[in-house]
This record gives structure tokens, C-alpha cells and sequence, in this order.
């Protein structure tokens, strides 16, 4: 009898997992890392340093799975301030993913998409090689995407025709799993965000979004504003900027593969100590 009861409950929970995908992780934007090169040695204590090193040691603490870095990660397009950044988020024990932001990089200050990236790799084992990408992590599909011009700096995103291809085909592709964008610029309008706020031709990016069910949630950073809400059946997280604010987010989804449901929870942690 012990033994049909016990079989009955891993039947029950077996069918649960099956049915259910889950995943937890961190989410950090705007961070503005600067190295102060007034001083001989550039590995000085600045406020943003000391910001990144305590989301750091909080997030080896915390339970997350893996970080999102959102762009805007420095101060401005400069070799010093991304090979510090990188050297601090090597410290996290879990994976970490980049994304860039429209501060990060610039063609004529020879910081480039490539050579940031080339950068990230040496100091940092950032798991993004370039963008967009595609990684699968806990059944869930995740895009990261672009839309930064590294040639004129401004602060509007722009996704160009193949950018936009690629999300095509990458929705269309992993049509019957759960799809997680993440990027530097939000998609959507809200209270707080104004349309035009929003990336430049961004109903491109949205027509295609509307041929597909299958993308539960967008993260994103950039207006340094803490925010949510739902969008054409979308859960929309803009995550605050770590510079001014000293918070980042904590996010656990948990997915119905049944109902094709998502649940979705969110936590600010606070790194001023």
C-alpha cells in the first residue's frame, strides 16, 4: 500500500515537470562603469565600480541561475572601462550574457560590436559571441537582440531588415517554445515609456511579434526606469539602472507547457550598503 501511495505522488509530480519549465536569474542595466585614469593605478574604488562589485558578490549569494547585463554597461566606449567591467563580472560564479547599449560602443573611438565583444571573451567568459544570438537555457528560448549603430552615437535603437529577419526566423524556428527577448531598447509603450521613446520603425518589430504566440516576455533597460506590464499578451520588465538607482532585478518565470501559461515574478535588490 506504502509502496502504490509513494508511486502515485512521483507519478503526480513527474507529470508536473513534464508539464512545467522554470527558470531564475538576474537582470542588471545602465550600469556606467568608469575607470578614474586621473590616478596612477586605473583600478581605483569609483562609484560604479564599487556598485558592480557588490551586485556581484550579492548575486553569488542570491540563487540566480545566471545574469543578464542589458547594456549601457559603461560610461562611455572606452577599452579601460569594458576590461575593468569584465574582469569584475568574471568574479560571478554562474554564466553571464551581454548585451551592448548605445554608451558602449563606437565605431570612431575603436570600440566596435566586434572588438567589445573580443574583449568580453579574453576577460570575462561572456557566453555571447556577438549580436543578435540565440542560447536555450531550462527549456526556454531566449533571443537577444540589438538594434544599437555603433557609427552615429544616439541614443535611439534602430533594428535593421536582417536583424528583424533573424527574429523572424528564430520565433518561427522555436514556434512551440516558450521565447524570452532580450535587449537594450524596450518594444513597447507604456505609462512611463512614451512611444516616442521607443526605437525608431518599430512597428516592423512589432508586425512580427503579432505572427507569432510563443514570446512570454521581453527584458530590457536603457530609459533607467523600473517597469512592467503586459503588451499584446507579453510581459514587458524594464529594469532600472544600477548607476543612480544601486538596484538590479531578480526574475523567476515558471512555464505551463500545457496551458502554454507563464507566471512571472520579480525582486529588487538593493546594492548600497
Amino acid at each position: 500500500m506504502k509502496k502504490t501511495i509513494l508511486f502515485f505522488i512521483f507519478a503526480i509530480l513527474s507529470l508536473c515537470s513534464a508539464n512545467a519549465n522554470s527558470v531564475e536569474f538576474c537582470a542588471i542595466s545602465n550600469i556606467g562603469l568608469e575607470v578614474d585614469k586621473s590616478t596612477k593605478y586605473s583600478d581605483v574604488m569609483t562609484p560604479t565600480i564599487k556598485n558592480l562589485l557588490n551586485a556581484t558578490n550579492q548575486i553569488n549569494n542570491n540563487g540566480c541561475e545566471f545574469t543578464l547585463f542589458l547594456g549601457d554597461n559603461l560610461k562611455g566606449p572606452d577599452k579601460y572601462n569594458l576590461v575593468m567591467f569584465a574582469k569584475i563580472i568574471r568574479k560571478l560564479k554562474k554564466p553571464k550574457y551581454v548585451n551592448v547599449g548605445d554608451k558602449d560602443v563606437s565605431q570612431t573611438k575603436n570600440l566596435d560590436k566586434k572588438e567589445y565583444y573580443r574583449i568580453l571573451k579574453i576577460f570575462s567568459k561572456n557566453k555571447i559571441k556577438e549580436l543578435p544570438s540565440v542560447k536555450k537555457i531550462n527549456g526556454f528560448v531566449f533571443v537577444f537582440m540589438d538594434g544599437v549603430n555603433q557609427f552615429i552615437p544616439t541614443q535611439y535603437g534602430y533594428y535593421k531588415e536582417d536583424e528583424i529577419a533573424f527574429l523572424d526566423d528564430t520565433l518561427r524556428k522555436y514556434k512551440n517554445s516558450p521565447v524570452i527577448i532580450v535587449g537594450h531598447y524596450p518594444i513597447f509603450a507604456s505609462q512611463d515609456i512614451k512611444k516616442d521613446m521607443l526605437p525608431i520603425k518599430i512597428n516592423d518589430f512589432h508586425t512580427t511579434l503579432s505572427h507569432y504566440n510563443n514570446v512570454i516576455a521581453i527584458i530590457s533597460g536603457h530609459h533607467n526606469i523600473d517597469d512592467e506590464y503586459k503588451q499584446g499578451g507579453i510581459y514587458n520588465i524594464s529594469v532600472q539602472d544600477l548607476e543612480k538607482s544601486k538596484e538590479y532585478k531578480k526574475i523567476f518565470i515558471d512555464y505551463n507547457k500545457k496551458t502554454q501559461q507563464a507566471f512571472i515574478k520579480t525582486r529588487i535588490y538593493s546594492v548600497e550598503q
